[in-house]
């Protein structure tokens, strides 16, 4: 072989021994281990629904109805003062209670406003609020912001009184 022919070889061999030596790679090292996980937060108890006015226990007592005077009064159980009142008076019916100021009408058609003033308030007798009461699923309720609520049995002293009142 000439000299050339021997220094290319050498050269040759000393690229695959270079080629040879590339250093191998080494697996990285693993992660650490994860320390315990915190535990999650409990969640906070969901509120506790209030019952809806058609869930509550209706007040204990009974309608009287008076033909003569063209009354239907809610008279409590061992009471003689009736919760609520409703009277034909000319071409309205006045409903008298302790209630006083703005009051809500809850019936299972919905919601409606009355206005006690002095403990009474009057409808004309062809009102529609007067139907919802009287057609109410069993119960209707007033409800006054402060608090103050009666739930009343429908009965059918309501009707009559809104019937007589009609002519």
């Amino acid at each position: 072989m000439s000299r050339s022919g021997l220094r290319h070889a050498t050269v040759a061999a000393g690229a695959l021994v270079l080629a040879g030596c590339a250093a191998i790679p080494q697996p990285a090292a693993p992660p650490p281990a994860p320390g315990p996980a915190a535990p999650a937060p409990t969640p906070a108890p969901l509120p506790t629904p209030t019952p809806g006015w058609e869930d509550r226990a209706v007040d204990r007592g009974a309608w009287r109805y008076d033909a003569a005077s063209r009354t239907a009064a809610f008279v409590p159980a061992a009471r003689a003062s009736p919760l609520l009142t409703m009277a034909c008076s000319g071409d309205g019916i006045r409903l008298t209670s302790t209630l006083d100021g703005a009051v809500s009408l809850r019936t299972s058609a919905g919601t409606d406003q009355l206005r006690f003033e002095r403990g009474s308030a009057t409808l004309p007798s062809r009102d529609p609020r007067l139907d919802r009461i009287a057609f109410s699923r069993g119960r209707f309720a007033l409800e006054t912001p402060g608090g103050g609520a009666l739930t009343l049995p429908v009965q059918a002293e309501i009707g009559r009184v809104i019937e007589d009142c009609r002519g």
